[in-house]
């Protein structure tokens, strides 16, 4: 069952929608408009309920605008409309609610504020007779939501299980750089607000697309800004950190640069936040249309990124245009691809790997002493984790530790991949140092 919160803006729908789901997962902020798409998440303790949090309802010259929502309503079986315990009598929660009867929904009403707990409704003219009276700021009345939840008859909806996928994928970048329009673009409709205005998402924006009958995952986050243009009490602040956060969750982080920008100072310095966290990584090129003489261009960035950022040799460059049609098919068909990929490579395959690259090159001596590489073993694979025995394992020169990644790379064509070296000196049963 499909469960969405409606409203006018800063009326708490994002808090209700936290406390209801059991997270903190969507931003809250006294700034009006803070949620500016809808997400989806599981009610706490339940297996069949789905609710979305909305940026609720837009007012632009005194007429009422439901946004985006139009091919998420139709979906929906239940609406809960949240209004403020302190502004009754307001025409366009009437006018809301009397569109949404025209859809055919049940509109449950939720009033919230009420942090005396009064009950006293002043509500009636909206002519919804189940309601409930709560107060996000001290917790009051969830109870009663929640025994209302557990009283609903399930059997006769539909169910499609939230979490599940094949693949997940995340989009990081610049502000304005056109990562909301390759999500909308992927998913086949307007799923994310776009704008010319910088930082228009906000939240991480979460949905599903389904190619070549597999499932895919994907969140567009938040434009990251310079440190320096950043307010630590904005929205802006708390957006970023979401974004960085969401790295470890998912199988694939794809870096979206704008191509009239190029590879500025600061997509170097997110490629060096995701490339420390992400388990794979692409690197794409956008509004690649916008540019005159392409093939010079291919050639000066892939120059400019294999000599100027740590780690990128192994990391696929894609240039595409997000209008493009067939670009968004050529990222879908590169993401199909991963769905297949896993590596897990024999221990003696990687032992004649490390016994080859220390003779060719061997470590600097540590205190006149010979850096002894007995022994390595694939320990994990998401990201892939290669533990290395050494007789000095936490003084290994961090030179040292790219020469090996790279080599590593280039022998096994490891690609889009972080590898992760873990060395140690415990006891091992094959090796005497």
């Amino acid at each position: 069952m499909k469960l969405l919160l409606l409203g006018q803006p800063n009326v708490g729908k994002t808090s209700i929608y936290n406390i209801l789901t059991n997270r903190k997962k969507n931003i809250i902020h006294s700034t009006k408009g803070t949620t500016r798409n809808w997400h989806s998440e599981l009610i706490y303790n339940s297996n069949a309920l789905i609710i979305h949090d909305t940026p609720g309802i837009e007012i632009k010259n005194n007429k009422l605008n439901f946004l985006n929502l139009k091919n998420l309503l139709s979906k929906i079986d239940l609406v809960l409309y949240v209004v403020d315990y302190n502004n009754s009598e307001n025409d366009y929660d009437k006018e809301a609610i009397n569109q949404l009867r025209k859809l055919n929904k049940k509109i449950i009403l939720i009033i919230n504020k009420d942090d005396n707990f009064l009950n006293v409704s002043n509500f009636s003219y909206l002519g919804i007779k189940e309601l409930f009276f709560i107060s996000c700021a001290h917790k009051l009345g969830f109870e009663k939501i929640f025994e209302h939840f557990s009283s609903i008859d399930l059997s006769k909806y539909d169910y499609d299980e939230s979490d599940n996928y094949d693949y997940s994928l995340a989009i990081y970048g610049k502000p304005n750089v056109g990562k909301s329009t390759i999500l909308n673009n992927l998913l086949g409709f307007e799923r994310s607000r776009t704008s010319s205005i910088a930082g228009t998402t906000t939240d991480i924006v979460e949905d599903k697309y389904i190619y070549k009958k597999k499932i895919f995952k994907i969140l567009d986050t938040a434009g990251i800004f310079r440190k320096s243009k950043i307010d630590k009490k904005s929205t802006n602040y708390m957006s970023i950190k979401n974004s960085l956060e969401s790295i470890h969750s998912i199988n694939l982080g794809l870096l979206i640069i704008d191509s009239t920008e190029g590879l500025d100072r600061q997509s170097k310095r997110i490629f060096n936040l995701l490339i420390n966290k992400a388990n794979s990584l692409f690197i794409v090129f956008n509004k690649i249309d916008l540019i005159k003489n392409k093939k010079e261009f291919y050639n000066d960035i892939k120059y400019e990124i294999e000599n100027t950022i740590t780690g990128s040799k192994n990391i696929t460059l894609l240039f595409i245009s997000a209008k493009s049609k067939n670009d968004i098919i050529k990222l879908k068909s590169m993401f199909l691809k991963k769905t297949d990929s896993s590596f897990n490579m024999p221990t003696n395959k990687i032992n004649n790997w490390l016994k080859k690259v220390t003779f060719e090159y061997s470590h600097p001596l540590i205190k006149g002493k010979e850096v002894k590489f007995k022994y390595a073993t694939q320990v994990k694979n998401k990201p892939i984790t290669i533990k290395i025995f050494s007789n000095f394992s936490k003084q290994i020169k961090d030179s040292y530790k790219n020469y090996l990644i790279n080599s590593f790379n280039k022998t096994f064509k490891i690609k889009d991949s972080k590898i992760k070296l873990v060395f140690t000196n415990s006891p091992n049963p094959y090796v005497k140092f």
